[in-house]
């Protein structure tokens, strides 16, 4: 079993590597600025984790606690420990603390997007038909396009509906 550990402040000494992860694993207009940062790390919904194998850094998560469902904002392996079954172990753990779980992956584009959803699926989740798109993180940047996963099964529009308000008005407050 991997063991999580919450990251309360960016003065944590788990923060640095678990933020150089972060930066690594996602492109810039998908990171939080460190004020933003800062910010969502004391919001009672957030819960920011570094993940151990035993004493071995192996990932990150960040993710939403709401009524009847959790969103997965962020979640990275580190990339020398990929292919060892650390990201559906991670996942699975996060899958078990609630009933319903969302997340977005980037537009079917690429292999990689590609190899991405093909993880999810092979994990339980569904891809959704409503048109998404999350708003940006840093001023002067388009909001982008995103395709909306659900586990453990499809949401409707009424649910699309909530997730896409706690997302404008919560996570992205």
């Amino acid at each position: 079993m991997l063991i999580a550990k919450k990251i309360t402040a960016t003065d944590s000494p788990l923060f640095p590597p678990l933020d150089a992860l972060y930066t690594h694993a996602f492109p810039w207009h998908e990171q939080r600025e460190l004020l933003a940062k800062q910010r969502a790390l004391h919001d009672p919904h957030y819960a920011l984790e570094a993940w151990f194998d035993g004493e071995l850094f192996i990932g990150m998560s960040g993710t939403w606690a709401f009524d009847g469902y959790s969103y997965i904002e962020h979640l990275a392996v580190d990339g020398s420990l990929r292919s060892q079954g650390y990201g559906k172990r991670l996942l699975g753990q996060i899958l078990a603390r609630a009933p319903k779980t969302i997340l977005e992956i980037d537009p079917l584009t690429t292999e990689i997007a590609h190899k991405r959803l093909r993880f999810y699926e092979g994990m339980g989740f569904f891809a959704n038909p409503w048109p998404h798109t999350h708003p940006t993180y840093h001023a002067g940047i388009a909001d982008h396009a995103l395709i909306v996963l659900s586990y453990p099964q499809p949401i409707d529009e009424a649910q699309y509906q909530r997730f896409n308000h706690d997302l404008c008005q919560i996570v992205m407050a």
